[in-house]
């Protein structure tokens, strides 16, 4: 996974060529990653929720926080790249939506008890924050830099 996170970043780094029509598609994709922001927030609610010591978890939390992944996966899904002007663009929203794959494949297991599921689950969600955070987020900032867009520091941030 690692892997394919920096092939990304390095092919976002490279396909920042374009002009004005890349420049704007870029804008506006990173203005609709707001709409994740709902998403990202419960992401970050059940990760604490899941490492806070001690709480014992139901398997109906647990199935909640999988069907979040589900729901969200689905959402990052249903972004047409296709007809994205700017490779580097289409490449990083590409591995966004593998890294989603990712944390519901990483989220899946139901062997053992809830205790054993929620930590599984929970796995899937911080390899999902990782790879917003540490790859598709610095990724967008530099294809931001290299236009001379800024943003502002609220765009690409992750709720805390």
């Amino acid at each position: 996974m690692r892997l394919r996170a920096g092939l990304a970043l390095l092919l976002c780094l490279g396909g920042c060529g374009g002009g004005d029509e890349e420049a704007a598609e870029l804008v506006a994709y990173v203005n609709n990653l707001q709409r994740f922001q709902p998403y990202n927030q419960l992401v970050e609610g059940y990760i604490a929720f899941f490492e806070a010591p001690g709480r014992p978890v139901t398997q109906a939390e647990v199935d909640a926080a999988r069907q979040l992944i589900d729901e969200y996966a689905r959402a990052v899904g249903r972004i047409d790249s296709l007809s994205f002007k700017g490779e580097g663009l289409r490449i990083a929203h590409r591995f966004y939506v593998l890294s989603c794959e990712d944390a519901r494949q990483l989220a899946a297991d139901s062997t053992g008890d809830a205790q054993k599921e929620a930590r599984t689950v929970a796995f899937g969600l911080r390899a999902l924050r990782a790879y917003i955070t540490g790859r598709l987020y610095p990724g967008l900032e530099v294809m931001l830099a290299y236009r001379n867009l800024d943003l502002g520091d609220s765009a690409l941030a992750w709720p805390e």
